[in-house]
């Protein structure tokens, strides 16, 4: 029997665990026994490690093994709590697994039994802002408000209308208000301000979208071009009101176009634009409840002046 001691370590995890003045006679099993009070795994579970090798007997002696004054051993296993987990989670898998191909029947059933909407295809496919700018959050929801119009959607359901994608229109280009490329394969608009502090009135950002849908048909700014954007104008409102139904105008009762309220409520409307960030504005009989449905039932019902279509049709950049 070998008198002489050894320092030796194992390491478990990130942890290390000392063996200070142990007798080369010690077995694997006492190792073992020792490291179970250390790190409380039970000794059934450990896999004592040394050059690469499991140690699977318990009786063999350190020096039987090799192991010297500053040797290092590793040690591998989980705890029966860790366990016990892992097997809870693989049999929850097991049972996803089973319940997979029900719930994969499920969902196709009642798609099966959902009516496809006809008109789905008849929108904007897509839709870009331009991220370097200011707020261009406030971009992507003007374009989706846009998109998710009733009048909107109305009129290109009816006139069957389908556009590749709707873009935000770079505001460097100073003299263009819109452009339709392709006669509906992307239609850009302009959103916001010359200064680039807000965004433009979203009734006039309509009237240039109505425009540019204009140019689906026609090309040329002629007679046809303008009787049918002018008819265009009359419909986003007339699609919208007869399809679900409004308030009468007159004795305190508006239309508003949908989100119109929920728009001002965080911008303040100032001259045909919405400005972000400028605080509120008092002007006295400007910001009650019914000033702004008057607003925007005004803005809603307004005609399409000369002067409007004079400015639309130089704004155009469609080609």
């Amino acid at each position: 029997m070998s008198n002489e001691k050894i320092n030796f370590k194992v390491g478990y995890k990130s942890h290390t665990i000392t063996f200070d003045q142990w007798s080369l006679d010690s077995t694997v099993e006492e190792v073992k026994h020792y490291l179970e009070q250390e790190t409380e795994l039970p000794m059934d579970s450990q896999k004592l490690m040394w050059k690469g090798r499991i140690l699977k007997d318990p009786q063999v002696c350190l020096t039987d093994l090799g192991v010297q004054d500053g040797s290092k051993l590793m040690l591998m296993g989980s705890l029966p709590v860790q366990i016990e987990k892992v097997t809870l989670q693989d049999q929850k898998i097991v049972e996803q697994r089973k319940l997979t191909p029900a719930i994969r029947l499920k969902k196709k059933q009642l798609l099966q039994q959902q009516k496809p909407n006809p008109n789905a295809k008849y929108t904007f496919h897509k839709i870009s802002v331009i991220p370097e700018f200011p707020h261009p959050e406030k971009a992507q929801s003007l374009l989706e408000k846009l998109r998710d119009d009733r009048g909107i959607r109305a009129i290109m359901a009816d006139r069957k209308w389908s556009v590749g994608e709707l873009i935000e229109l770079t505001p460097f280009e100073a003299s263009i208000l819109g452009y339709n490329r392709n006669a509906g394969q992307l239609i850009a608009l302009r959103l916001r301000t010359d200064d680039l502090s807000g965004f433009r009135h979203y009734d006039s950002v309509r009237k240039v979208l109505l425009h540019e849908l204009t140019h689906n048909v026609w090309g040329d700014h002629d007679d046809n071009f303008h009787a049918l954007n002018r008819q265009l104008n009359k419909d986003v409102v007339n699609l919208d009101w007869t399809a679900h139904g409004a308030n009468t105008l007159g004795h305190g009762e508006f239309y508003t176009p949908e989100g119109e309220e929920d728009m001002e409520s965080d911008v303040l409307y100032e001259a045909g634009t919405y400005r972000l960030g400028a605080g509120s504005k008092s002007t006295t009989g400007l910001d009650t409840p019914e000033a702004r449905r008057q607003r925007a039932a005004q803005a809603a019902l307004s005609r399409l002046t000369k002067k409007e279509e004079q400015e639309m049709d130089e704004g155009c950049g469609s080609h």
